[in-house]
């Protein structure tokens, strides 16, 4: 076996070696089928990435090269995304245009319904509907790291900024006698640091009934009858399909855009989408859900299933 000469930083947790997303430390016993089912990655792979001229000849000790792609390299696809994000017009453009519209739907709602006795809510999810994250975003980009990594320590220092026109509808839903309801499916370990920032930025209803964050499921359906249950939903607003209803869950990518299809009635009439192409539900089903995939397999399936022209 010829010498693998590749930097490993180990990090010794509870008595067990987590390698970094590139090498793989070799333990006494271990054999190339069983370090190909602990990183993920198939023994043949294993065989290419380290020229091995004997699979049965590897030594303790030495450093295995599991991925020649990691997440810094994957992470430089960040890049177009969260520039858009952070510097177009169009992305603010589309922001406010959500949020207008929300606000014609609510308006439609109280001129259509003047009687109505029961309080009008309004839903909406937390991150990249109402309040902006993409600065932690890009602060990946470079870097090894995904998330959660830094995610909670972002949270804690409640200096996320809302999105165009978010603050001034809700507050507007508020003055005409409606509710705001918060469901997102942070952890509920963030409940007081994200309220902290809510309020610092202005929105209404920042308090325990109303912020509603994730405890034991991330299927949303769930809350968002709690809400229904003592109010009327007049529209709901969300970067993801999950935000509007569990039926697109766990889905694959063409039952995913069937599904919106044969909902199409309630896109601009009940449900708002903002636009986030960076991350979400959307991502996580061109894995087929399997977000452990490593760094070089998101990156072949993201390829995957790119529609080219002229097919190859």
């Amino acid at each position: 076996m010829k010498k693998i000469a590749v930097f490993c930083i180990a990090i010794f947790i509870a008595g067990a070696i987590f390698a970094t997303d590139k090498v793989y430390v070799i333990k006494e016993g271990d054999t190339l089928f069983q370090i190909s089912i602990e990183t993920g990655v198939s023994v043949d792979k294993l065989i290419e990435y380290n020229n091995l001229s004997d699979a049965n000849l590897i030594i303790a000790g030495r450093e295995l090269i599991v991925s020649e792609y990691t997440y810094e390299d994957l992470n430089e696809q960040l890049v177009m995304a969260v520039l858009w994000y952070q510097t177009s017009g169009e992305f603010r453009a589309l922001s406010y245009q959500a949020f207008n519209m929300a606000k014609m739907l609510f308006d439609e709602d109280l001129e259509n319904h003047p009687d109505e006795t029961a309080t009008r809510a309004v839903i909406v999810d937390i991150d990249e509907t109402i309040l902006n994250n993409i600065p932690w975003e890009a602060g990946q980009i470079g870097t090894d790291n995904t998330y959660p990594y830094n995610f909670v320590k972002w949270c804690g220092e409640r200096v996320a900024e809302p999105q165009p026109g978010a603050t001034e509808f809700l507050n507007y839903v508020a003055e005409k006698g409606g509710e705001v309801f918060y469901i997102s499916n942070r952890k509920e370990i963030l409940k007081k640091m994200t309220m902290d920032n809510l309020k610092k930025t202005g929105f209404p209803d920042v308090d325990e009934e109303h912020v509603m964050l994730s405890k034991t499921t991330f299927d949303k359906e769930p809350r968002r009858k709690i809400v229904s249950e003592n109010y009327r939903i007049v529209v709901l607003l969300g970067d993801n399909l999950n935000d509007f209803s569990s039926v697109f869950s766990v889905e694959s990518i063409e039952d995913r855009s069937s599904s919106v299809d044969q909902m199409k009635e309630y896109w601009g009439t009940k449900f708002v989408v903002l636009p986030n192409p960076i991350y979400g539900d959307w991502e996580n089903a061109v894995y087929n859900w399997n977000w452990n995939l490593n760094a070089e397999e998101k990156n072949e399936e993201r390829k995957r299933h790119l529609i080219v022209w002229p097919a190859k």
